[in-house]
């Protein structure tokens, strides 16, 4: 198995690669609006107050998030976002509250700068969670870049409350040509929640 996922990560990483510029920011603007009026906004709605959300800053030519955080930022969310650690290969999530607090950081990935600060885990939940990956299917299966930084931080940080209702909601934001039939799943690999792209939302 993961000799597939290696061989699919070659290929999808050709394929996101060939995606212009203007199609990933177009798509990504369509989808971050499906996420807002789909799947955030009720929540806030629901859980009445603004929410704690989890994303990543876009790298090189993964699906931009940038609109994404502009319409949460507008609406009072609060946005938690990565800084890897290298050595071992970890991250920790920091609070940003404007595109000025990110900096380039490790291998030129975006990221808080050092003043942001740290995500508690037992001082705050977050609601929603928006992954990155390079492939993805429509069961919720989803492809990383093979370091495992994504499910060893669900792992060690995120507690599961008894209500389906108040727990984490994990996603991904997908360009149309990163959707593929199955994802070869592992049993520590996390499974998404919801999948979503211009089209629309997936839920698992």
């Amino acid at each position: 198995m993961k000799e597939n996922k290696q061989e699919l990560r070659q290929q999808m990483l050709a394929v996101r690669a060939a995606v212009s510029k203007a199609s990933r920011a177009e798509q990504a603007e369509v989808a971050s609006r499906w996420i807002e009026q789909g799947l955030l906004a009720p929540m806030r709605q629901r859980k009445g107050r603004n929410l704690h959300l989890a994303m990543y800053l876009a790298f090189r030519d993964e699906a931009p998030t940038t609109s994404l955080l502009q319409m949460c930022w507008s609406r009072g969310d609060r946005i938690w976002v990565p800084r890897v650690h290298r050595a071992t290969s970890t991250f920790t999530l920091h609070e940003i509250a404007s595109m000025k607090d990110i900096v380039s950081g490790s291998w030129g990935i975006p990221e808080p700068k050092e003043h942001c600060p740290i995500w508690q885990p037992e001082q705050q939940d977050l609601d929603f969670m928006l992954l990155p990956g390079l492939a993805f299917d429509r069961n919720g299966g989803r492809l990383g870049f093979g370091g495992g930084y994504y499910d060893r931080f669900l792992e060690h940080n995120i507690v599961h409350p008894p209500s389906v209702n108040d727990r984490m909601i994990l996603g991904s934001l997908a360009l149309k040509e990163q959707i593929v039939p199955r994802i070869p799943m592992e049993e520590h690999d996390v499974k998404l929640d919801v999948l979503i792209t211009a089209s629309g939302l997936t839920y698992i």
